[in-house]
C-alpha cells in the first residue's frame, strides 16, 4: 500500500515531521513516498492514502500546501486523507491553541475532502526565525525556543494511520505488485 506524504514549511520542522511519519508507516509495513509540496514537480497524490502537512503562519497554512490541496481536491477526495498543521499554539495553548486548531484553508478543505483526522502538533523555533519585533511578542507571550516537537505522539499517530490502512481493505490492493516497503522521496 502506498502513501504519499507532502508537507510544506519554511525552516525544517515540517519537513522533520514529515519525515518522522514516512519512516514510521514505512516501519509498519507501507511505502511511504515523501514530496516537498512547495517542489514544481509535485504532482497528483496516485496512491492509497495521503497525509498531508504544513507549518501554520499567520493562522494559514502556507502557500504551496493550499495551492496543492486547491489543485488536487478531486484526487484528494478518492482516498483517505490526514491532515497535520505545525506551529507554536500547542506549546502555549488557550486562545492561541483554539484559533490555531482551524488555519485557513483547513475549515473549508474538511467540509470538501473529510479527511480521516487533522492533528496540530508543536514545531520547533529559533530566534533566528523571527524578527526583532517577533522577538518580543514571542518573549511577551512566554514563549521559549527550541525544539517542542513531541516525537512519542508523532510517532503514535504514524502507527494509528499505519494500523487503519492495513486493516482496511483496499481496492487498489489488488493491483499492487508485492514490493518490500520502502521510503521515497520524490
Amino acid at each position: 500500500m502506498r502513501v504519499f506524504i507532502g508537507y510544506a514549511g519554511e525552516h525544517g520542522s515540517t519537513r522533520g515531521i514529515a519525515e518522522r511519519i514516512a519512516a514510521t508507516l514505512a516501519e509498519q509495513g507501507l511505502q511511504a513516498d515523501l514530496t516537498d509540496l512547495a517542489d514544481e514537480r509535485a504532482a497528483s497524490p496516485d496512491h492509497d492514502a495521503c497525509v498531508l502537512g504544513s507549518a501554520i503562519h499567520s493562522g494559514r497554512w502556507m502557500p504551496a500546501a493550499a495551492e496543492y490541496v486547491r489543485r488536487y481536491t478531486p484526487e484528494l477526495a478518492r482516498q483517505p486523507l490526514w491532515l497535520f498543521s505545525v506551529g507554536l499554539a500547542r506549546v502555549f495553548g488557550g486562545p492561541l491553541e483554539r484559533w490555531s486548531r482551524n488555519p485557513d484553508p483547513l475549515p473549508a478543505v474538511r467540509d470538501l475532502l473529510s479527511p480521516v483526522d487533522h492533528r496540530l502538533l508543536a514545531g520547533a523555533f529559533e530566534q533566528e526565525h523571527t524578527s526583532l519585533p517577533g522577538h518580543l511578542i514571542f518573549r511577551a507571550m512566554g514563549g521559549h525556543y527550541g525544539d517542542h516537537r513531541d516525537w512519542q505522539e508523532i510517532d503514535a499517530w504514524a502507527r494509528d494511520i499505519a494500523h487503519r490502512l492495513l486493516s482496511a481493505p483496499s481496492e487498489k490492493e489488488h493491483h499492487q505488485n508485492a514490493t518490500a516497503p520502502s521510503l521515497r522521496v520524490l
